[in-house]
Parts: C-alpha cells; sequence; structure tokens
C-alpha cells in the first residue's frame, strides 16, 4: 500500500482505535507520533519502524483550538520557522531544519502543490476539513522527487465513516475579522464522504488596503468495492484575495495593489490487491494555480497613474504506478514509476486607467519528469528495522539525479529506541532561473541544488505511551546552491549559477504529557545554526563564510498546557518563543544585514459546551481564541510589523443522525 493511499489508511486505522480521535471531551494529543505513520515510507509503517523525525497534527484538535490556518499549525513543530511578511493574508514561508524556503515539499492527499523551483506560499492554506497533517523533518526527495531538500508536509483531506455528522461553526473579532465554515461526513456500506469549507475575511492590520478573503471547499469520496481494493477521489479549491499597501520596503504607500489566487487540487488514489502478497497501485494527481496581481501607480519618470496587472498560471499532472510485494519475514518491497508534468506561463500588462491592458511581456515553459524507485523495509528478529531506498529522477530540464535512503531503528530495552539514517536530496532549478526573462539571459545549464544529510535519534515512552520523549541531532550539507549574478553593459540582463554551499545543524527536542486525567502538556526546543561553507571566485553577491542564513532563528520552541474537564469543555494556552534571527534592510542600499530581536508570543484558546448529548454526537458550545494575548511588538520581516492582540469569539454546533 503507497504513502499516498493516505486517505484509506487514515480511516482504516481510527475506526480501528489505532490513531485516536480528538473529541470534545479528550485531552488533544497534536504534535506526537500516532501509531501507524503514512508520509516517511512508501508503505504505511508503525511508530516503531520510523527511522527520521515525524510530527503529526490532528485536524480536530486544531478545530477545537480554534486555529484555522494551516501556517500556526505549523508554528508548534520541531524545527520549523514560520514567517509571515505581516498582516494575516501575506505570503507566508517555512523553513525546515535551516533549509531554504523551496527545500519543504508541500502535498495534499499525495498531489504536490509547490510551484517549480519548490517554493510553496502558505497565506491561503486553512485547516477546513483537514483529518490530520504529517511533518517529515529530513531529506525525503528518495520517496516524493525535487524540492522534499529539508522534509516533507503532507495534508490529508477528511474521511467520512460511521453516520452521517455535520458540524457549523461562525466566530468574529477585531481587525474586522469573521468567519464561517460547515463540514459534513459520513459513510453508507461500501462507500465513504466528506465535503466541508469555510468563508473568511478581515479587514487587516494596516490602516487601509489590508482586506483579506479566503473561500475554501474541500471534498473527498470513496469506494471499497471489495477487500484489499480501494478507489478515492479528493479535491481543494480555494480562492483568497489580499490588499496590500505596502512596498518593498514595508512602507504603506499604495491604496490599490491587491492580489488574486484560485488554487484547484485533485487527487485519484486507487489500489488492488493482486494475491496476498502483491498489491497495485495507481495516483494520479493535479494542481494548477491562477494568480493576478494588480496595481495603479504613477511609473517612474512619468506624471500619469497607470493601471499594471502581472497574470502567472502554474500546472502539474502527476501519474505513479507501483507495486509492493510482502516477502518472508515480513519483508516489504516496493518498486514504483512515476510520470510528471510542470508548466507556468505569465506576462505583464499595462495601461491607461480605465482602458484595456495591453501585454508588455510573456513567459511560458514547461518540462516533464520520468522516475523509477525501490524500497526494502526489513524488520529483525530483535525488533530493529532497516529502511533502504533509491530513487533515479530523469527531467527534461537538467541531468538525471540520484537519490537514496539508508536507515535503522533498534530497540534499547522496553522503552527506549535508537534511530538513525542518511539521505541525499535535491531541489530543482525554476522556470525563471534557466530560461530568458524580461530581466535576465538565462542559465539552461544550472544543476539542481543538493543536500547530503544524518541524523541520530532517541525517542522514549513511559507510562503507556502517557509520556513521550524524542531527542534529535542533525546534520545537512548544501551544494550547488543557485545565486543570482548581476549583469553588465550593454542590457545589464542578469543570470543564474550555483555559486555557494551552506550548512545546517541542530538538535531538536519534544516532550509530550497526557496523563489519564484532565490535564495534557507538550513542549519543544530546537537549536539549529544555518551557515555558508563555502563561496565561489565568481561570486559577486554580499554573501560571505560564515554568515548566517536570513529569517531563521537559531533558537526556538514552544508549549502548550490544556485543561479538558470532563465533557464540559477545554482550556489551551500556547507560547511560542523565537530567537534573534538576521534579515535584510531593503529600505536602504546596499541591503544591510540586520538582527530582529526574539520575542515570545501566547496564544490562548477553547471553548465552553453548552449542550452535549449523552452519545457526544450532538453539542452546541461557545467557543473563543485570543492570539498574541499579551499583545507583544514584533516582526517577522523587518519593517512589516505582525498583528497584535487578535481575538475571535462565536459558536459551534455540532450534530450526527
Amino acid at each position: 500500500m503507497p504513502s499516498n493511499l493516505s486517505a484509506l489508511v487514515v480511516a482504516v486505522y481510527i475506526t480501528s482505535g489505532l490513531v485516536p480521535a480528538t473529541t470534545s471531551g479528550q485531552a488533544p494529543d497534536t504534535a506526537t507520533l500516532s501509531t501507524v505513520v503514512i508520509s516517511a515510507t512508501k508503505t504505511p509503517v508503525s511508530r516503531a519502524s520510523l527511522t527520521q523525525a515525524v510530527t503529526v497534527i490532528s485536524g480536530d484538535d486544531l478545530r477545537n483550538r480554534g486555529i484555522t490556518r494551516v501556517s500556526d499549525a505549523l508554528r508548534e513543530v520541531p524545527g520549523v520557522a514560520l514567517v509571515q511578511n505581516g498582516s494575516v493574508g501575506s505570503v507566508s514561508t517555512l523553513f525546515l531544519r535551516g533549509g531554504e524556503s523551496r527545500y519543504t515539499k508541500v502535498l495534499i492527499d499525495g498531489v504536490a502543490v509547490n510551484a517549480p523551483g519548490g517554493f510553496f506560499d502558505f497565506s491561503h492554506l486553512t485547516t477546513d476539513n483537514i483529518e490530520r497533517i504529517e511533518i517529515v523533518r529530513g531529506p525525503s526527495s528518495v520517496l516524493y522527487g525535487a524540492d522534499a531538500v529539508s522534509g516533507i508536509v503532507q495534508i490529508f483531506t477528511r474521511q467520512g465513516r460511521g453516520p452521517i455528522s455535520i458540524s457549523a461553526d461562525a466566530r468574529a473579532g477585531n481587525y474586522g475579522s469573521r468567519e464561517a465554515t460547515l463540514e459534513v461526513s459520513g459513510a453508507a456500506g461500501p462507500a465513504r464522504y466528506s465535503v466541508g469549507g469555510g468563508a473568511r475575511r478581515a479587514d487587516g492590520s494596516l490602516p487601509f488596503n489590508n482586506q483579506y478573503y479566503n473561500g475554501t471547499l474541500s471534498a473527498s469520496a470513496g469506494f471499497n468495492p471489495a477487500p484489499g481494493s480501494d478507489a478515492l477521489v479528493s479535491a481543494r479549491y480555494t480562492n483568497a484575495e489580499f490588499h496590500y499597501p505596502t512596498d518593498f520596503t514595508g512602507a504603506p504607500v499604495d491604496s490599490n495593489a491587491y492580489r488574486v489566487q484560485h488554487r484547484l487540487t485533485v487527487g485519484v488514489d486507487t489500489k488492488s490487491r493482486i494475491s496476498n502478497s502483491l498489491t497495485g497501485r495507481l495516483l494520479l494527481g493535479t494542481n494548477e494555480v491562477s494568480d493576478l496581481t494588480e496595481d495603479i501607480a504613477v511609473p517612474f519618470g512619468s506624471s500619469t497613474p497607470r493601471h499594471s496587472a502581472f497574470m502567472s498560471r502554474n500546472k502539474r499532472r502527476a501519474a505513479e504506478a507501483g507495486i509492493a510485494l510482502r516477502l518472508i519475514d515480513s519483508a516489504t518491497v516496493n518498486l514504483g514509476f512515476e510520470y510528471s508534468r510542470e508548466s507556468e506561463a505569465s506576462s505583464n500588462g499595462e495601461g491607461a486607467v480605465g482602458g484595456p491592458t495591453t501585454a508588455t511581456s510573456s513567459f511560458s515553459a514547461r518540462r516533464d519528469n520520468k522516475a523509477v524507485y525501490s524500497e526494502l523495509i526489513l524488520p529483525a528478529a530483535t525488533g530493529a528495522y532497516w529502511i533502504l531506498s533509491a530513487r533515479r529522477d530523469d527531467n527534461s530540464d537538467y541531468d538525471p539525479v540520484m537519490t537514496y535512503r539508508v536507515g535503522a531503528t533498534v530497540p534499547a530495552g522496553e522503552s527506549v529506541r535508537l534511530r538513525g539514517s542518511f539521505s541525499t536530496a535535491f531541489n530543482a532549478p525554476a522556470f525563471n532561473q534557466l530560461r530568458p526573462t524580461l530581466y535576465t539571459i538565462g542559465s539552461p545549464n544550472l544543476d539542481p541544488e543538493h543536500t547530503r544529510s544524518w541524523e541520530l535519534g532517541i525517542d522514549q515512552t513511559l507510562m503507556n505511551g502517557r509520556i513521550r520523549a524524542s531527542v534529535s541531532y542533525f546534520r545537512q550539507r548544501f551544494s550547488d546552491l543557485i545565486q543570482y549574478v548581476p549583469g553588465g553593459p550593454p542590457n545589464f540582463l542578469g543570470s543564474y549559477a550555483n555559486l555557494t554551499e551552506a550548512k545546517s545543524n541542530g538538535y531538536e527536542t519534544s516532550l509530550m504529557f497526557a496523563p489519564a486525567g484532565q490535564w495534557s502538556a507538550r513542549a519543544s526546543f530546537t537549536e539549529v545554526k544555518p551557515r555558508v561553507t563555502k563561496v565561489s571566485t565568481a561570486y559577486t553577491g554580499d554573501l560571505k563564510v560564515g554568515d548566517a542564513l536570513i529569517r531563521r532563528p537559531t533558537r526556538s520552541g514552544n508549549a502548550t498546557l490544556t485543561w479538558s474537564p470532563s465533557t464540559t469543555g477545554s482550556l489551551s494556552v500556547t507560547g511560542n518563543y523565537v530567537g534573534s534571527r538576521p534579515d535584510l534592510d531593503f529600505s536602504l542600499f546596499p541591503s544591510p544585514t540586520v538582527t530582529l530581536p526574539a520575542y515570545t508570543k501566547i496564544d490562548v484558546s477553547g471553548y465552553y459546551n453548552l449542550y452535549r448529548s449523552e452519545s457526544g454526537r450532538s453539542a452546541v458550545a461557545l467557543t473563543f481564541r485570543v492570539e498574541n494575548a499579551l499583545d507583544r511588538k514584533y516582526e517577522e520581516v523587518l519593517n512589516f510589523p505582525a498583528p497584535r492582540r487578535t481575538y475571535l469569539a462565536g459558536a459551534r454546533i455540532t450534530g450526527g443522525l
């Protein structure tokens, strides 16, 4: 069974009780490993066989705590630095284990949603209809190909099970915030379904032109015609609009600039048992993103306002076919083939205010990728596990790339396991780095960026899993990093080249405590030092050996304390600490490096049940969430202030048939 057949596996294991589902009367267990992990290998595996650090976040827990943005959920994951450019709706990027923001692959039900070159903006990704989120830390190209350099984030859509269940939620708060969501799910015979979505509006934290709207619709439908066979279709559509008055320095100077994004992601997962030891699988996926940025401004050297528009569309189509062969002694071999096509098209337009817009430039590119992979999961009689994986990617834009992983985990007593792995990964060049644009001459001979990484970890479980502690130490080496090369006379068109190398070493610790009573707690701490290690003599930029990579804190941590008294409700307090980190001051030229100060942010959330049926399937609850409760003033990006104290309050109604 492949890792991407997530929905089926999640439904089966939650229904069987192996993965605890959070309800309004249970203590949440958000950032902990569950019994079965989907994303770390091509075959779902138990926690005992993991050779890399993995975090699983429950969608139910996020909804109970009022967390509606995936970016806010990821802030609590060890090794993650999440950076938002000011107000809600602005660009939000993730740095995992000190790697670049383009080094984390993001998938929705097995469908990759990154732009060509690896970048993903988390600003519009909500928790609507999400079953759970898995974060695998460490190189994962051997499973997912390009861009999975520092790890992957995979989101699984909720799967229907049991009688029909309905949930509706509405909230409002300061900054003109108002939200509403509706979810329906259930199962009948061999079929299951889930439909959910939400609409959110806010006026923003800046004094003008800072409105934000997000509408999301998500659905899944599955069918199990016979034992060992299953078909699942999932889809997610988002329409978002963000108004921003700031220029590149953070100054609020523009009264009409805005961006609109439409994203549609569709996945089809099927499996069929061919024999008792052989299972075949087929996965199909598509992701399409359309962006429009418009503004009215006075061009340089003119006194007349002009209307400008930038439009772009990214598409990715993928198909994967494979087999899972069960050998003697419970060993499993996964073999497969994957084909994908990426394309990108964009255009700039300009015209008189109120008149038609004429295209001034355009760009179009496409590439294909073919990959084959193999994976051996080998258990030993001693309780140890070995995982050996290899993959070859053949791309129409660059030379073939081989990646591999060797990992092992061994027991060290009844409650302790040691694990280790060595992996390689790569990141593909973006289209605008390889091909000519309005500002560059193109660099068709670019190599992909590469990494080699190893990690060692120890996991301990006490009190039948009620206490879990984990420590991971990792060392990463990034080579062939792509840098911009300024151009000279006569046209001053720039280019790109593989010019630098870097490293990112550090450790992560996490602790979860969930006794049988009303209280639960969890905490994590990360220290990572991303630094430049080598600079080519051809490089003419400002980076020097030893420089820290920008916007990544050396130290960060978080802690959450939750009180859930019986069926009355729940109260959670979360503290997030982000240490000092370097950034660039773009208001000056040349842009100097500055240090952003450390900050601690406190969030408080909860709900109170006005009514709850004996079965727990129906309830009426009052909900609230306060972000930045102490009203701290801080910036995640220089000169782009983060929102101050934000509060939302409302009600949630759940029912079932």
